[in-house]
């Protein structure tokens, strides 16, 4: 019986080993291929030579140097320190706000229909059309570039929390009750934890999207900060430091999203059981 029940997990070490490999292998491939392009655009066809394009190379020197060379009285991890703090601060009370109000739409049909109307109408307005409404009203600092990453991230932490709490099976919810819980129990004890693998995903996407339009208001207002990088490469007709800026800012948002997803990983580690079990 013990050899049996090992034998599994030994056959199944080798097919993870070899299916990480490939995927490894299928990134690895994009990388370089996206890379070749560039290159032949700007080598190949003199793009770097008329100042439209820099090649990678030039990036790249443009990169270590900006390491250690300021811009603006920063160099880039500094610049991308102060874009991090902004986003954080936005984007930790947007999230928080963004789950407990999605459960509350999904759990309270009364609260649902006070708020959902202005909540509708506020979510399809551009984070961009914030920006000066919140230089009015924090002035061209920290506040309003965070308040710009909490107006992109609220939406999809609201939506899909309240996706979560609405796909929880009815026979769950009633099983919870014959049990002797009650409604805000069976919220907080059932509801949210069986919804939060859709709940997160919703913070996934406010990632991206908190992120982005946090290097919007930077190009706007900004004085510091990745998208001031880019916009400081701009204004000197430098297309390698532009590049170098959205180098590092599609680098750093992509560690962003993995770290979600890492620190996600334990609250929705026993769905994966189950799918993995049902499959």
């Amino acid at each position: 019986m013990t050899t049996t029940a090992q034998r599994p997990v030994a056959t199944t070490r080798p097919r993870r080993t070899r299916r990480s490999l490939g995927t490894l292998g299928l990134a690895s491939s994009g990388v370089l291929t996206l890379v070749a392009v560039w290159w032949i655009a700007a080598d190949l066809f003199d793009l770097s030579e008329d100042g439209v394009l820099a090649s990678p190379f030039a990036v790249l020197e443009r990169l270590v140097a900006l390491l250690h060379d300021p811009l603006a009285g920063l160099t880039l991890p500094g610049h991308a320190l102060a874009s991090l703090e902004r986003w954080g601060a936005g984007f930790v009370v947007a999230a928080a706000l963004g789950l407990l109000l999605g459960f509350a739409f999904a759990w309270w049909p009364g609260f649902r229909s006070a708020l959902l109307p202005a909540f509708e109408v506020l979510r399809y307005i551009p984070p961009f059309a914030w920006i000066p409404l919140a230089i009015l009203w924090f002035g061209p600092g920290f506040t309003a570039q965070a308040f710009v990453v909490f107006v992109a991230v609220l939406p999809p932490c609201v939506l899909n929390a309240e996706l979560g709490v609405r796909s929880v099976d009815d026979y769950v919810v009633k099983a919870s009750r014959v049990l002797g819980a009650g409604r805000v129990s069976t919220l907080v004890t059932t509801v949210v934890p069986t919804s939060l693998p859709t709940a997160l995903a919703g913070l996934r996407i406010g990632v991206g999207n908190g992120w982005m339009a946090l290097m919007g208001a930077e190009l706007i207002v900004g004085r510091s900060g990745l998208g001031y990088v880019i916009l400081s490469g701009q204004q000197s007709n430098d297309p390698a430091t532009v590049l170098a800026g959205m180098v590092a800012i599609g680098v750093l948002g992509a560690l962003m999203d993995r770290g979600v997803r890492w620190l996600a990983n334990p609250f929705i580690r026993w769905r994966k059981g189950v799918e993995t079990g049902a499959a």
